[in-house]
């Protein structure tokens, strides 16, 4: 199966979830089914639907609940832990955040059903122009940088690595130009929560002030892309990578984080993406 066979797939099992006592609430969760981690299974969501995955989560457990609940005729509270709100208090919330309104005046005045989010079905992206993907094997990487938690209401990491800049000629390394990295790792929850390292290689073993982080990442295979326009327009590059090279290929991605890596003579940006292995090369079909 490709990326799109398994985001459709996913979705299905979502659904036919919705149905049971065994009711999907988390993208943790849904993640799980799919083999992905959270944050690529939500880029996927994204990239074929312009979409959160979280926000439609709930949007489908919204409506599926408060259709149920209007129709039998019975009361929103002996529902909601089905559909996985954990109190009144929380669908309370939700349905203010969704609707604008409370279960009070949703039950007396109904909602207009293009409030409700109905089930979609993405389509698979056509093939825009490709940028080349090349299979790549590192060896052990060692980093040393400053690390920092980004929640997901940041929109961009120049303060970050305007506090790394001041601060990278401390990091002790071999003489030479260093490589610069950036690993992102984000948690495994429906926050959108990541850790940021600024980084350059470094030999490992080697002691550095207590204010840096040090990072080992393992040998690993990676689908190595080049974004070469301006930083600005990084998100485009994302855009092809999981909405249309994830969707055509039977590559696995592994882990939950990615690298990229700076080109001391040019702007360009190596964007490495770790996989299990090679299946299918979609730049081949």
């Amino acid at each position: 199966m490709n990326g799109y066979d398994i985001l459709v797939s996913t979705l299905e099992r979502f659904e036919q979830n919705l149905l049971s006592s065994e009711t999907i609430t988390t993208v943790y969760d849904l993640a799980n089914i799919s083999g992905y981690s959270s944050h690529h299974l939500s880029r996927l969501f994204f990239s074929h639907t312009h979409l959160k995955l979280k926000e439609y989560m709930q949007g489908r457990l919204l409506c599926c609940l408060i259709e149920e609940a209007l129709t039998n005729n019975v009361p929103f509270s002996s529902l909601i832990l089905d559909y996985g709100f954990k109190d009144y208090e929380t669908f309370f919330r939700a349905c203010k955040h969704h609707y604008n309104r409370n279960p009070s005046q949703i039950r007396k005045e109904g909602l207009d059903g293009s409030l409700l989010q109905k089930r979609i079905y993405p389509s698979r992206n056509e093939r825009s122009q490709e940028i080349p993907a090349q299979y790549i094997t590192e060896g052990r990487i060692t980093l040393c940088g400053l690390s920092f938690f980004v929640g997901p209401e940041t929109r961009s990491f120049h303060c970050h690595w305007q506090k790394f800049t001041r601060y990278q000629k401390s990091i002790k390394r071999q003489s030479g130009q260093p490589t610069t990295y950036q690993y992102t790792a984000w948690h495994d929850s429906d926050g959108g929560d990541m850790t940021l390292l600024c980084a350059q290689q470094v030999e490992p073993g080697v002691y550095q002030q207590p204010i840096f982080t040090c990072r080992t990442i393992e040998p690993c295979t990676y689908v190595r892309f080049v974004h070469r326009t301006e930083v600005t327009e990084i998100r485009e590059t994302y855009q092809y990578i999981y909405g249309t090279y994830f969707a055509w290929s039977n590559d696995q991605i592994i882990g939950n984080w990615e690298l990229q890596r700076y080109s001391n003579e040019t702007t360009d940006i190596e964007i490495l993406i770790p996989v299990k292995t090679r299946i299918l090369d979609p730049n081949q079909r």
